[in-house]
C-alpha cells in the first residue's frame, strides 16, 4: 500500500472549535433563510435526543436498581406478630398430679388455655451465609391450671444458624450482587456501542447530506451547461450554420439533465430525514426547513495509520468485545456458585434466651435476673441429597455456559478483526479511488472543452457534445460520492477501533 500522507488536522481542529457551542443541534429557523449546521450540532442533538439512545440509557439503570435490590437481601429486618390460641389438651401426668394435690386429688383431665402471643424483634443475613434472629416477647395465659387467673411468660431469644459447607461464606452468597455488577458494567458497554454507532449513522449521513448539497450544485450547473447549448444551437439553425437536429440533441440532453437534477434534489431531502430521524425525538411531517451542512468538516485526505497501533486500539477500546469480556467473567461467579450448591447441607444452629413469669408483662421481664444461667442450645443440621442430581447438572450447566461465553468472544473477536481489515481495505481503496477519479474529471473536463471548440468550427455535432457534458456532470458526481467513501470508511474505521467519540472530539456520558 503507498503510504499517503495524512492529517485529520484540520477535519478535527474543526470539530474541536464547534464544541465550544452548547446549544442544540437543530432548531427552526425563519422560513426565509436556511439554517447551516455543522458536524457537532448534528451529534451533540443525536447524543441528547435520539430515542433508540435514549431508551439505551436506561439499561444500566435497571442494572444498578437490581444490584441495589441484590444487597437489600442483607439489610435486617423487623418482624413482629400477633396471636390468639385456644387450646384444649389432656394433661400431663405432672399437671394431674399437681392439681390433683391442690384439689384434693379431684381434677379435670382436659387442661382448658387461651394465650394472647406477641412478639417483635429483628433478623437477617450477612454476606458470610450466617442467619441471626432476635426475638422477645411474651405469652398472656389464662388456663383451668391457674383457674383462668392472668399470668405472663416473657421470653427473649437470640438464634445463628451457620452454613458450614453449602451456602458458606462470600463466594456462594455474594454471587448474585457480582453477576450483577458485571451485567451493569456489560450494560455501560453496549450503551456505549448504541451511542457509538448511533455517532457513526450521524457522520455518515452528515457526509452523504454534504455530497448530496454539492452534487445539486454540479447538477444545477449541468443544467445550465445543457441549456445554454440549445441556445447556442438555435442560434446557429437560425443564421443557417447548423442543422434542425442538433438543437433536438441539445434538448435532449437538457431534459437529461434537468432529470438528474430533480434525482439529486430528492436525494438531498432523503439525506435531511435521516438526520432528523437521528438527532430529534419527533418528526413534523411540516418542517419545511431545509437545513444545510458546513461542509468544511469532511476531509479530502487519507489516513495513514499504523495497522499494529490500531489492533491494539481495538482490543483495548471496542465496546463490544469488551461487553463480551465481562460475561465471560460473569459465567466464572456462575461456576463458582453452581459448586458450592452441589455441597449438602450442613448448618450449625445455636440460640441463647432467657424467660420470666409473673402476673404482670413488666414483672415478667424482671423475672430474667433471677435465674442463674441462660437458656440456650446448640446442634448440627444435615441434609444430604441421595442422587443430588440437580448439584451435578447445575454445575455442568455453569461449564457449558462458560465455553459459550467463551466461544461467544470469539466470534467477536473474528467479527471484529474482519471488520477491522474491511475499513482499512475501504480507506486503501477509497484513496486510489480519489486519484483516478480526480484524473477523470480533469479528463473529462478537458474533452468538453476540445469538442466545444470543435462545434464552434463546426468540426462535430451537438451529440458529441452532449455526450462530453454528461460525462464531465457523472465524473464530477463521482468525485464527490468517492470522498464520501472516504470519509465514511475513515468513520467507519474508527467505530471498529471504539475511539470513533474521541476522534470527534465528543464526551460520552454513559454512567
Amino acid at each position: 500500500m503507498t503510504r499517503l500522507s495524512f492529517a485529520l488536522t484540520g477535519f478535527l481542529s474543526a470539530v474541536s472549535m464547534a464544541l465550544a457551542a452548547e446549544t442544540p443541534a437543530v432548531a427552526t429557523p425563519s422560513p426565509a433563510t436556511s439554517q447551516v449546521v455543522t458536524l457537532h450540532d448534528l451529534l451533540v442533538a443525536a447524543v441528547n435526543a435520539n430515542l433508540e439512545l435514549q431508551a439505551k440509557r436506561i439499561d444500566p439503570k435497571i442494572q444498578e436498581l437490581r444490584t441495589e435490590a441484590a444487597r437489600g437481601a442483607f439489610e435486617p429486618s423487623l418482624v413482629g406478630g400477633f396471636s390468639y390460641i385456644k387450646n384444649e389438651r389432656p394433661k400431663t401426668a405432672q399437671e394431674n398430679s399437681s392439681l390433683g394435690a391442690i384439689f384434693g386429688g379431684k381434677s379435670d383431665p382436659i387442661l382448658r388455655e387461651n394465650i394472647v402471643r406477641s412478639q417483635v424483634g429483628v433478623n437477617g443475613r450477612l454476606p458470610t451465609g450466617t442467619v441471626y434472629e432476635l426475638l422477645t416477647g411474651s405469652d398472656r395465659l389464662r388456663n383451668s391450671y391457674n383457674n383462668f387467673q392472668t399470668e405472663y411468660v416473657a421470653t427473649s431469644t437470640f438464634t445463628l444458624t451457620q452454613p458450614l459447607l453449602k451456602d458458606f461464606g462470600p463466594t456462594s452468597n455474594l454471587a448474585e450482587i457480582r453477576l450483577l455488577k458485571f451485567s451493569t458494567t456489560a450494560a455501560r458497554y453496549e450503551l456505549q456501542t448504541v451511542a457509538l454507532r448511533i455517532m457513526r449513522d450521524v457522520a455518515n449521513a452528515y457526509y452523504e447530506l454534504a455530497f448530496a448539497q454539492q452534487n445539486v450544485t454540479v447538477k444545477n450547473e449541468a443544467v445550465k451547461v445543457a441549456n445554454d447549448l440549445v441556445r447556442e444551437n438555435q442560434r446557429r439553425v437560425d443564421e443557417g450554420r447548423m442543422a434542425p437536429i442538433d438543437v433536438t440533441q441539445a434538448q435532449s440532453r437538457s431534459s437529461e439533465a434537468r432529470e438528474e437534477l430533480l434525482i439529486a434534489r430528492n436525494f438531498l431531502a432523503q439525506r435531511r430525514n435521516v438526520l432528523r430521524e437521528l438527532t430529534r425525538d419527533n418528526f413534523d411531517l411540516d418542517d419545511t426547513n431545509e437545513f444545510i451542512v458546513d461542509t468544511s468538516f469532511a476531509t479530502t485526505e487519507v489516513p495513514a495509520i499504523s495497522r499494529d497501533q490500531a489492533l491494539g486500539e481495538l482490543f483495548n477500546h471496542n465496546p463490544s468485545y469488551l461487553a463480551s469480556r465481562e460475561v465471560t467473567k460473569a459465567e466464572d461467579v456462575r461456576i463458582a456458585y453452581a459448586e458450592n450448591q452441589r455441597w449438602p447441607r450442613v448448618d450449625l444452629k445455636a440460640s441463647i434466651g432467657y424467660n420470666g413469669l409473673n402476673r404482670t408483662i413488666e414483672m415478667s421481664y424482671k423475672n430474667y435476673w433471677e435465674r442463674s444461667d441462660p437458656s440456650w442450645s446448640a446442634g448440627v443440621v444435615v441434609n444430604i441429597p441421595v442422587f443430588n442430581k440437580t448439584g451435578r447438572s447445575r454445575v455442568l450447566e455453569a461449564k457449558q455456559r462458560k465455553t459459550q461465553a467463551l466461544l461467544e468472544l470469539k466470534r467477536t473477536e473474528v467479527t471484529l478483526l474482519s471488520a477491522f481489515d474491511n475499513a482499512m481495505r475501504d480507506i486503501t481503496n477509497a484513496a486510489e479511488r480519489v486519484t483516478l477519479v480526480k484524473d477523470t474529471v480533469r479528463l473529462a473536463q478537458s474533452t468538453l472543452d476540445v469538442e466545444l471548440r470543435r462545434l464552434s468550427a463546426g468540426q462535430t455535432t451537438s451529440f458529441n457534445v452532449a455526450q462530453a457534458q454528461r460525462d464531465l456532470s457523472q465524473a464530477r458526481s463521482r468525485e464527490l460520492a468517492t470522498y464520501v467513501d472516504l470519509n465514511k470508511a475513515i468513520t467507519q474505521l474508527y467505530f471498529v477501533l471504539g475511539t470513533l467519540d474521541s476522534n470527534l472530539r465528543v464526551s460520552l456520558a454513559v454512567n
